[in-house]
């Protein structure tokens, strides 16, 4: 009776130790997954933001272009008024050259603006990868804490039942 009672004992205990094992390799793997996916995530939002980053850059240089296709044109056509008129014109010629400065001004202003906002909002993203990051891995160490605690916790209450 005592060599029965003894091998059931050690079935008993080999069946969890296998349950055990089982279990701890489904929980690697759920962690593999996600560490995989969160990879995946993270370079393909960062592949994103390049892209808009790029696009971005082409519009800024597109209207800087423009600026300076239509200072040009202003400027042409004002040396081209000072030729044909008379001195009259000479009141008219600097009052649009000192719009033209304002204009142009304005126009430098805005486009600066809008790339200080657009790196402005990229390192926004940046910030946004990095704590993303960071809150998987509190989840996943958090987690890793509960089954520890849960494997302690069958162990001690394993050993009392004995």
């Amino acid at each position: 009776m005592n060599n029965k009672f003894s091998i059931g004992v050690v079935v008993a205990i080999v069946l969890q130790v296998s349950g055990f094992v089982w279990w701890i390799a489904q929980q690697s793997q759920t962690i593999e997954q996600l560490n995989s996916q969160v990879t995946e995530l993270t370079s393909r939002m960062a592949v994103e933001k390049e892209v808009t980053l790029i696009n971005d850059v082409k519009q800024l240089r597109k209207d800087l272009d423009d600026l300076k296709q239509k200072t040009l044109e202003s400027i042409l056509e004002i040396d081209n008024m000072r030729i044909s008129e008379d001195n009259r014109l000479g009141g008219y010629v600097d009052e649009r050259i000192t719009g033209l400065g304002e204009y142009t001004d304005s126009k430098l202003q805005d486009i600066t603006n809008n790339i200080i906002a657009e790196f402005e909002k990229h390192e926004g993203w940046i910030d946004e990868l990095d704590a993303d990051v960071d809150s998987v891995y509190l989840y996943i160490d958090e987690e890793l804490r509960k089954l520890d605690k849960k494997l302690s916790d069958r162990i001690k209450n394993h050993d009392h039942a004995e």
